[in-house]
């Protein structure tokens, strides 16, 4: 009879880890938080960024290139040590959507696994959110991620990378403030147009009675 109810409960915990959600692109529609997100950095804004952060009092999560972080590890530091979230963003940010070579899936692992090296070895953590270039997301992203203790995590709503004014950008991302936004920006220098009005919008969204928490937090992550 033991042996019986440990196999139960063996399979009980297998298929609870099996069902365990590993992909995100947005919170809970029943909270009124949001999350900030910014990739490809650290690059040239990413201290005007901290900046106005800090002076709204709010944290956001960073997934970081691991290569900027071997170029500027000063400024990936800056980024930890105002308490901000750090996410893997891979190596180089390589498409996979369009990398056709048959060695995909090991290429996937291993900018992961360079990535995460750089972020512990550089900044003493272990990071367990992930997020692809370019928003890449099939089966072999998501079995990296998962074999590798990783949530994937992607976007609600993102469009600073768009050939479009700066008014005309800060509309579409006010329009789309919901619960459980996870809005994606970058940290570049070409970047101008969100830093010109990212204090705005977080004003906006906290006016709307909306709290900015990190990823981690938005999802119950931790």
């Amino acid at each position: 009879m033991k042996k019986i109810i440990v196999l139960i409960l063996l399979f009980y915990s297998i298929a609870c880890f099996a069902q365990t959600k590993m992909f995100y692109a947005d919170g809970s529609e029943d909270v009124k938080k949001i999350s900030l997100t910014f990739d490809d950095g650290p690059g040239k804004a990413t201290k005007q960024i901290l900046e106005i952060l800090e002076e709204k009092n709010v944290k956001a999560t960073f997934f970081m290139l691991g290569a900027r972080v071997v170029d500027d590890p000063e400024t990936a530091k800056a980024v930890v040590a105002a308490g901000h979230e750090i996410g893997n963003h891979t190596y180089e940010h390589i498409n996979f959507y369009a990398y056709k070579d048959e060695d995909k899936a090991e290429k996937i692992e291993k900018e992961l696994l360079q990535c995460e090296e750089v972020i512990k070895s550089t900044l003493g953590i272990q990071s367990f959110l992930a997020r692809f270039p370019y928003g890449y997301m099939k089966s072999d992203a998501i079995e990296a991620t998962k074999k590798h203790n990783y949530y994937l995590i992607n976007w609600s709503f993102g469009t600073d990378w768009q050939d479009m004014s700066a008014e005309e950008m800060h509309v579409k991302y006010k329009q789309t403030i919901k619960n459980g936004a996870i809005f994606l920006m970058h940290d570049l220098s070409k970047n101008k147009k969100v830093l010109s009005f990212l204090g705005t919008f977080i004003d906006e969204i906290k006016e709307k009675g909306y709290e900015i928490v990190t990823v981690s937090e938005l999802l119950n992550l931790t």
